[in-house]
Protein backbone atom coordinates (compact mmCIF):
# COMPACT_ATOMS: atom_id res chain seq x y z
CA UNK A 1 0.00 0.00 0.00
CA UNK A 2 2.79 2.43 0.86
CA UNK A 3 4.53 1.83 -2.45
CA UNK A 4 1.41 3.16 -4.19
CA UNK A 5 1.92 6.41 -2.25
CA UNK A 6 5.54 6.58 -3.49
CA UNK A 7 6.72 6.09 0.08
CA UNK A 8 10.17 4.63 0.56
CA UNK A 9 9.10 1.43 2.31
CA UNK A 10 10.47 -2.08 2.43
CA UNK A 11 8.45 -5.10 3.41
CA UNK A 12 10.63 -7.08 5.77
CA UNK A 13 9.12 -10.21 4.24
CA UNK A 14 11.06 -9.38 1.08
CA UNK A 15 14.46 -9.27 2.82
CA UNK A 16 14.13 -11.75 5.70
CA UNK A 17 12.97 -15.36 5.85
CA UNK A 18 9.20 -15.76 6.27
CA UNK A 19 9.68 -17.58 9.58
CA UNK A 20 12.01 -15.03 11.20
CA UNK A 21 11.20 -14.41 14.84
CA UNK A 22 10.65 -10.96 16.27
CA UNK A 23 13.85 -11.04 18.33
CA UNK A 24 15.87 -11.76 15.17
CA UNK A 25 13.89 -9.12 13.30
CA UNK A 26 14.83 -6.46 15.85
CA UNK A 27 18.46 -7.62 15.76
CA UNK A 28 18.36 -7.06 11.99
CA UNK A 29 17.03 -3.53 12.50
CA UNK A 30 19.54 -2.75 15.29
CA UNK A 31 21.09 0.67 14.75
CA UNK A 32 18.98 1.35 11.68
CA UNK A 33 17.48 4.75 10.96
CA UNK A 34 14.41 2.98 9.65
CA UNK A 35 10.97 3.38 11.16
CA UNK A 36 9.38 0.02 11.91
CA UNK A 37 5.61 -0.08 11.32
CA UNK A 38 3.55 -3.01 12.58
CA UNK A 39 0.13 -3.96 13.86
CA UNK A 40 1.54 -6.59 16.26
CA UNK A 41 0.89 -4.76 19.52
CA UNK A 42 1.97 -7.80 21.55
CA UNK A 43 5.61 -7.20 20.57
CA UNK A 44 5.71 -4.52 23.21
CA UNK A 45 4.34 -6.74 25.99
CA UNK A 46 6.19 -10.03 25.44
CA UNK A 47 9.35 -9.63 27.56
CA UNK A 48 11.97 -10.97 25.11
CA UNK A 49 10.53 -9.07 22.17
CA UNK A 50 10.07 -5.84 24.11
CA UNK A 51 13.68 -6.00 25.30
CA UNK A 52 14.96 -6.72 21.78
CA UNK A 53 12.88 -3.85 20.39
CA UNK A 54 14.17 -1.43 23.01
CA UNK A 55 17.79 -2.55 22.53
CA UNK A 56 17.53 -2.19 18.74
CA UNK A 57 17.17 1.58 19.02
CA UNK A 58 14.71 1.57 16.14
CA UNK A 59 11.69 3.87 16.07
CA UNK A 60 8.51 1.78 16.05
CA UNK A 61 4.97 2.79 15.14
CA UNK A 62 2.16 0.38 15.94
CA UNK A 63 -1.20 0.58 14.20
CA UNK A 64 -3.84 0.36 16.91
CA UNK A 65 -6.31 -2.49 17.50
CA UNK A 66 -8.75 -0.96 14.99
CA UNK A 67 -6.40 -1.98 12.14
CA UNK A 68 -7.03 -5.72 12.41
CA UNK A 69 -10.79 -5.18 12.39
CA UNK A 70 -10.67 -3.54 8.95
CA UNK A 71 -10.87 -5.30 5.60
CA UNK A 72 -7.97 -4.87 3.14
CA UNK A 73 -9.59 -2.08 1.11
CA UNK A 74 -10.64 -0.26 4.27
CA UNK A 75 -7.03 -0.46 5.42
CA UNK A 76 -5.86 0.92 2.08
CA UNK A 77 -8.25 3.89 2.26
CA UNK A 78 -7.34 4.55 5.88
CA UNK A 79 -3.62 4.42 5.16
CA UNK A 80 -3.84 6.73 2.14
CA UNK A 81 -5.96 9.32 3.95
CA UNK A 82 -3.84 9.34 7.12
CA UNK A 83 -0.34 8.73 5.82
CA UNK A 84 0.59 12.41 5.90
CA UNK A 85 -0.19 12.58 9.64
CA UNK A 86 1.65 9.31 10.30
CA UNK A 87 4.65 10.46 8.25
CA UNK A 88 4.86 13.67 10.28
CA UNK A 89 4.84 11.63 13.49
CA UNK A 90 7.60 9.38 12.13
CA UNK A 91 9.67 12.34 10.93
CA UNK A 92 9.48 14.16 14.23
CA UNK A 93 9.95 11.10 16.45
CA UNK A 94 13.11 10.78 18.47
CA UNK A 95 15.10 7.77 17.28
CA UNK A 96 14.26 4.78 19.43
CA UNK A 97 10.83 6.01 20.45
CA UNK A 98 7.59 4.05 20.26
CA UNK A 99 4.05 5.11 19.46
CA UNK A 100 0.66 3.60 18.86
CA UNK A 101 -1.12 5.11 15.88
CA UNK A 102 -4.73 5.76 16.76
CA UNK A 103 -7.68 5.53 14.37
CA UNK A 104 -7.47 9.29 13.70
CA UNK A 105 -3.82 8.87 12.61
CA UNK A 106 -2.34 10.59 15.64
CA UNK A 107 0.58 9.04 17.49
CA UNK A 108 0.34 8.21 21.19
CA UNK A 109 3.89 7.74 22.45
CA UNK A 110 4.72 5.15 25.10
CA UNK A 111 7.75 3.64 26.82
CA UNK A 112 8.75 0.03 27.26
Amino acid sequence: MLAALDVSAVSLRSVLPQDVGDVELFAYLNGSDSVFVSCDLSQRTRPLEARALKESGVTALYLGPFWRKMQFWQQAVWLVTRWETIDKAASSAVKGSFAEIKRNGKALYFTL
